[in-house]
């Protein structure tokens, strides 16, 4: 999920490109004990959709779900005081996603088990209670294959590890909220529409911190989203989350890297005088058995600190981090560029046949050092009405021409050059909306964006 993976994917460009920048840990306590923070000044922000697709396969009982996962939450909260697990939110998803979404369940159809009519299918739709969750036979994983089902069940896991973790709590070790679950978990009457919000154990505070006038539909949006809404309440005396300054952002999506990046660029221009936090991404990497012998690689962290990930790539660009006015002013615009170019290479919304993330970042480069003008256009891509983010498609044009110059003459690309040539206005609009997107403005007229699926 995220950006296009494999060797020539972001993640291992960043990776390959800034290792500096990265770190590998094996707990998230590891992660703030490196710091020499003490817990109460750390927010763990965790990807619940990712939680629950990542338990291990011998685990398929409801009862084993909420322990695995309180465990998981356990060990979190041995590195923050504060934990935060957000969940996507169905209802409010744009088109764009849904179309993803889709596709995906496409593509694992074949893959599910097909039963005769003299045995149980197990549930797949929303029409169950906890006590059905409980009785012998019950299968989570069957349920967990039929979209239409997960959302109960995510509300009655999120509510059973949320009444064990205030019942064993009594001492004040932290708090635990969870942000996009129906407060009725699997007790909503049959055909009662869905209502997602918040519940926690401190549900006082943590639930008008998570309230929102407009749901945000997706977990990887919400995670830089919490991180803001913290970071306000703690500029406050006397708030349950005054002197908090690091973030912990837990997932395995690596688009979280293009939206946490933006995100930095945003912090680094708060008014003086503000205090700051740091933002560290700990991707969650599983535990690997090497083929063809007995070397395993455990499960670990792969954690990223976003302030000098953001230093590193503006002194890639720039060749130092010393700048003038002028272009740190520019730097907003430079990482849309980046972002924008990584989602032409691949993502969950488009995709430019032969762009590749290793070979555009120096094209990248080339501009933001170069054609300052470009980078003017790309700087629409922030604005807040559709006909403002469109004048940023002449930096897309120019970015993608750039790209295909410079591979005209590489070996073996002939094809890739052909493919990236010839993208069509419908995948420049899908790239501006991703754009828009990581920025944290969503369009919901995806139609109007090169979403073909979502007209229909």
């Amino acid at each position: 999920m995220g950006l296009s993976g494999g060797p020539h994917g972001g993640k291992a460009m960043f990776i390959d490109r800034f290792p500096a920048t990265f770190q590998t840990m094996q707990t998230l306590k590891e992660v703030r004990e490196v710091s020499e923070l003490p817990r109460e000044s750390v927010l763990a922000v965790m990807d619940g959709n990712v939680m629950m697709s990542a338990i291990p396969t011998a685990v398929d009982t409801f009862a084993g779900y909420v322990a695995v996962l309180s465990n998981q939450i356990r060990a979190a909260h041995e590195a923050a005081s504060h934990v935060v697990v957000v969940f996507d939110e169905p209802a409010a998803i744009t088109a764009a996603k849904r179309e993803e979404q889709q596709r995906r369940d496409a593509q694992r159809k074949p893959k599910e088990v097909v039963c005769s009519d003299d045995l149980v299918q197990g549930i797949q739709d929303d029409d169950y209670t906890t006590d059905m969750l409980q009785v012998e036979g019950f299968n989570a994983k069957v349920l967990m294959s039929h979209r239409p089902a997960r959302s109960r069940f995510f509300d009655a896991v999120s509510l059973a590890i949320l009444n064990r973790f205030k019942a064993n709590n009594q001492s004040g070790y932290g708090t635990l909220t969870f942000d996009g679950v129906d407060e009725r978990g699997a007790e909503r009457e049959f055909g009662a529409p869905r209502v997602a919000g918040v519940i926690s154990s401190n549900q006082p505070f943590w639930g008008q911190l998570l309230a929102r006038s407009e749901a945000i539909g997706e977990g990887d949006l919400k995670l830089t989203d919490v991180t803001q809404r913290v970071h306000n309440a703690a500029q406050l005396p006397g708030s349950p989350v005054a002197g908090v300054v690091l973030n912990l952002v837990v997932t395995i999506d690596t688009d979280s890297f293009v939206i946490e990046l933006l995100q930095q660029s945003r912090r680094m221009r708060r008014p003086e005088g503000e205090e700051d936090e740091r933002t560290v991404l700990c991707l969650k990497e599983r535990a690997r058995k090497r083929q063809g012998d007995d070397f395993v690689t455990s499960g670990h962290f792969l954690c990223c600190d976003m302030l000098l990930f953001h230093e590193a790539v503006t002194e890639y660009f720039y060749g130092t981090l010393h700048l003038s006015r002028e272009i740190v002013d520019q730097q907003p615009a430079a990482m849309a560029l980046l972002a924008a170019a990584l989602a032409c290479c691949g993502c969950d919304f488009v995709e430019i046949k032969g762009m590749r993330a290793d070979l555009v970042l120096p094209v990248v480069r080339d501009i933001v050092r170069n054609h300052r003008n470009q980078l003017k256009l790309m700087s629409n891509v922030c604005a807040t009405q559709r006909e403002d983010v469109l004048r940023a498609a002449g930096a897309l044009k120019f970015l993608i021409e750039e790209f295909a110059d410079a591979i005209v003459d590489m070996p073996r690309m002939k094809k890739a050059h052909a493919s990236a040539s010839s993208a069509c206005d419908a995948q420049l609009l899908r790239v501006l909306w991703t754009c828009s997107y990581w920025h944290l403005k969503e369009y919901k007229n995806c139609a109007e964006w090169g979403f073909v699926g979502a007209s229909g």
